[in-house]
């Protein structure tokens, strides 16, 4: 195979030379940290101030707009508040037949270029569009998983994230410019949801900078509007407060990543399709991944083997896969050995497991029952 040349190409060695300056201050592994608890407290206040987001709270005062009865579980629109200014459109799904307060799930959506739908990528809906089914096929084994872990006893939240569903791009809302130039990329592409597609991933540099113009980082949104999540869940009666978990694909993955170790109230977590060190991306893989996981200043203290073992004493399974081309295959046995190295050193190596599978970058139904037996194993 002819060798691919670096993104950067002539200034990739300087770029690595200013990534290998960089030593993260928080990692557990350092000798400087024997106590478990008074390091996952320092280290996750030193990581909610890199995130760069923690507004005023705000009461969630949620409101339910719709109730669908699916047979084997109950499924209601709901929206509660995140902040001063945003609600966040979200769907839960409950068991029918519940007699107790049940487990709890926070299903995290991916990215996936496909922004038309949030939630919807996970919940079976009814009707769905052929460009919503087709992707599930692709990623999920056209699976919607948050239904099949209602049908498995969990109570599961799903939200949109900050520009995904509801929560996405109003084209016809920027300025008349930028709007001009979007379209003008689309070229002789015709179909509109594709269009729609590109339009987004090309626009996401813009807000990123906005973003981070504004004093802010995305990630940090995305985190914290996933905790507003667990607070909602927690806060419904059908709900065990002690028996809460998350899980998610790419972007998902990544965000539970970020949730388990910023939230003490999730007790087990899987991320799948996320777990790496940045400094293995550098060469080719960085510019594959959204703003939307770009945090800046992260490498002087952690590692995102560092972050998500902030979660500890969570139960945390990783799932890889192997012929994932977002990712370097070094990088993530790297990430997943030194997960497994602090969890050893805190006495917690049962609660940890990480498993590659022989498949590019997807969710499949092989992938999802081990990781639902997991959860059952943690969490009920």
């Amino acid at each position: 195979m002819k060798p691919v040349a670096p993104t950067l190409g002539n200034l990739l060695p300087f770029v690595q030379s200013l990534a290998s300056q960089q030593q993260p201050a928080f990692t557990f592994l350092d000798s400087q940290f024997t106590d478990l608890k008074i390091w996952r407290e320092q280290a996750r206040r030193q990581l909610l101030n890199l995130l760069r987001y923690s507004p005023p709270e705000v009461p969630l005062n949620p409101q339910v707009v719709e109730t669908v009865d699916c047979g084997d579980f109950i499924r209601e629109k709901v929206y509660f508040s995140s902040d001063a200014a945003t609600r966040i459109p979200a769907l839960l799904l409950r068991p029918r037949e519940q007699h107790a307060p049940a487990p709890a799930i926070v299903a995290l959506h991916d990215h996936g270029g496909f922004y038309l739908f949030g939630k919807e990528k996970l919940v079976e809906m009814g009707n769905e569009p052929a460009d919503l089914l087709s992707f599930r096929q692709t990623y999920y084994s056209s699976r919607a998983y948050a239904s099949d872990l209602a049908r498995r006893g969990y109570v599961v939240l799903v939200t949109d994230a900050f520009y995904f569903g509801e929560r996405r791009l109003d084209m016809a809302a920027i300025e008349p410019d930028m709007r001009q130039r979007l379209q003008n990329m689309t070229g002789t592409q015709v179909e509109r949801v594709s269009a729609y597609h590109e339009q987004c991933s090309v626009f996401e540099e813009v807000v990123a900078r906005h973003l981070f113009a504004a004093g802010v980082t995305w990630l940090g949104i995305l985190s914290h509007d996933d905790r507003t999540s667990v607070s909602y869940l927690v806060s419904r009666p059908e709900v065990d407060p002690q028996r809460v978990g998350c899980l998610g694909l790419s972007m998902g993955g990544h965000r539970t990543d970020y949730l388990v170790a910023t939230d003490p109230r999730i007790k087990a977590a899987v991320s799948v399709g996320w777990m790496t060190n940045w400094n293995d991306l550098l060469a080719n893989q960085v510019r594959m991944h959204s703003w939307a996981q770009i945090v800046p200043g992260l490498a002087s203290s952690f590692e995102l083997s560092d972050v998500v073992s902030i979660g500890m004493p969570a139960a945390l399974l990783i799932l890889e896969c192997g012929r994932d081309e977002l990712f370097n295959p070094t990088g993530m046995q790297r990430a997943c050995e030194k997960i497994e190295a602090i969890y050893a050193k805190a006495g917690l190596g049962d609660r940890y497991q990480f498993r590659f599978y022989d498949v590019p970058h997807q969710f499949n139904a092989v992938m999802q029952q081990y990781a639902f037996t997991w959860l059952d194993q943690w969490l009920k």
